[in-house]
């Protein structure tokens, strides 16, 4: 390794992390207690004035409203299939085990090869495997196995899409506009998922599962237009490529993620709340079906009021950026009370209105989580450190939804939810209770963190 290939340190360790951790671009005044400002509508939309992220943006809108139809077809042709909770919470373990297994490798690639390719290529085989089972859905051919085979291949292409994904934001809109560029992309995403659950619903209804499935591949069309159309105006090449190892690279992102303290309590608090807190893929549909006794556009609409939470949130937080370590305990331990009141809950107007919560608060904590690890962390480590933050936000879900379709088929739905919940909750208080204190014990618990060191974004 050369001595432009060393690794930066790391952001100071010193100091409490409830500073904002968004600090560093113009778009970022600070307030003299060191928080970052609210910023206006106007400043918040402004990665929305580069062409590329707009157009990138809005293909993946479309992009994620078919996703999200095809995450409510999945797990209803398994319900279909066989009526089981256990056998729903293993499929969805097998579509987000390769996350847990690949991820971390997924954050190298992206460091190594261009990621507006790799991205095309993710694009096309995941309208391959939507069309292939949505065939074996139209011809009734389809059991079991080939669904999980099925979600298996699909969990590991998003095991080499995610981490990519997540770090080509910055060479779109460049390090200014990352904060406005991740709040943007949250709220994306959530449309989508308020929209991907209403239409799921609507699509099943209308067309039956293989309608879904139909229309999540169409659905790639666009995104891959405007992938092979848009060049990066931030491109920060890939010095790391053909020079060092693919575990040598690996360690060298770990290394770095651990030696921070601000990035190592994100990961652990986030940790938690992946494994505990979002495992909606499993929990919707049982309660949809098992607990409310509703068709699929009554699920359709549970998923649909999760999205319009977490659109609500992502719009909140994209216009109060205050990246903080406080606001992901909050937003933990609501998660996890909204989870316990859901699991006691058997009214379907009451499940609506917990899952609009739920979906707030998961919101809050993903892109408080997302927008402290993309600012703390340097552009050449970014698809590494990112991948990081996929194997958390879905490579926990294995576990996690295989655990609770376990504890759901021999205890209830309901009893499962409160379980989780209340894990949730405890973990996640206990470890921001512990920070706390250890940061009173140091005698300046308010202190905010020093900023970043100057490696940090510089791209190379």
């Amino acid at each position: 390794m050369t001595a432009g290939d060393k690794v930066p340190s790391p952001p100071s360790t010193t100091g409490d992390a409830d500073a904002g951790a968004g600090a560093g671009g113009r778009n970022s005044p600070r307030r003299p207690d060191g928080d970052v400002a609210n910023r206006s509508w106007h400043a918040m939309l402004a990665a929305f004035k580069v062409p590329a992220f707009t157009w990138y943006w809005s293909g993946q809108l479309l992009s994620g409203v078919g996703t999200w139809s095809q995450s409510i077809a999945l797990a209803w042709l398994v319900l279909d299939l066989t009526h089981s909770a256990v056998d729903l919470g293993t499929v969805t373990m097998l579509q987000f085990l390769p996350i847990l297994a690949f991820a971390l490798f997924g954050g190298v690639i992206a460091d190594r090869f261009p990621r507006r390719q790799l991205l095309i290529a993710t694009q096309v085989a995941l309208t391959a495997e939507a069309v292939t089972l949505g065939l074996l859905v139209a011809t009734h051919a389809v059991t079991l196995w080939e669904v999980g085979l099925i979600a298996l291949a699909v969990g590991t292409t998003n095991a080499l899409n995610n981490p990519a994904q997540q770090a080509f934001v910055p060479e779109l809109v460049g390090r200014d506009l990352v904060a406005d560029a991740v709040a943007l992309n949250s709220v994306q995403f959530n449309t989508a998922r308020m929209l991907g659950g209403a239409v799921g619903g609507l699509a099943i209804a209308a067309w039956g599962i293989s309608g879904a499935l139909f229309l999540n591949a169409a659905s790639f069309a666009p995104i891959v237009v405007v992938l092979v159309a848009i060049r990066p105006g931030h491109a920060v090449g890939h010095p790391t490529a053909g020079r060092t190892s693919a575990l040598v690279e690996l360690r060298q992102g770990l290394s770095y993620a651990l030696a921070s303290v601000p990035i190592r309590r994100v990961v652990v608090l986030f940790a938690v709340i992946g494994l505990f807190g979002f495992n909606w893929q499993v929990a919707v549909p049982l309660v949809a079906r098992f607990v409310l006794h509703r068709q699929a556009t009554g699920f359709g609409d549970l998923m649909a009021a999760l999205g319009a939470g977490s659109l609500v949130a992502a719009v909140a937080v994209a216009h109060d950026q205050r990246a903080t370590e406080r606001r992901l305990v909050i937003g933990g331990v609501a998660l996890g009370v909204t989870l316990v009141a859901l699991g006691l809950s058997g009214s379907y107007g009451l499940s609506l209105t917990l899952l609009v919560l739920a979906g707030v608060a998961g919101v809050v904590t993903s892109v408080t989580a997302n927008t402290r690890l993309q600012l703390l962390t340097p552009n050449r480590l970014r698809g590494r450190v990112m991948g990081i933050y996929v194997l958390l936000m879905g490579g926990t879900t294995p576990i996690g939804s295989f655990l609770l379709g376990e504890v759901a088929g021999h205890f209830g739905t309901g009893s499962a939810l409160v379980v989780f919940g209340a894990a949730t909750a405890a973990a996640v208080g206990l470890i921001g209770a512990m920070r706390r204190h250890a940061a009173r014990r140091a005698g300046d618990p308010d202190a905010p963190v020093a900023p970043p060191d100057t490696t940090i974004g510089a791209g190379r």
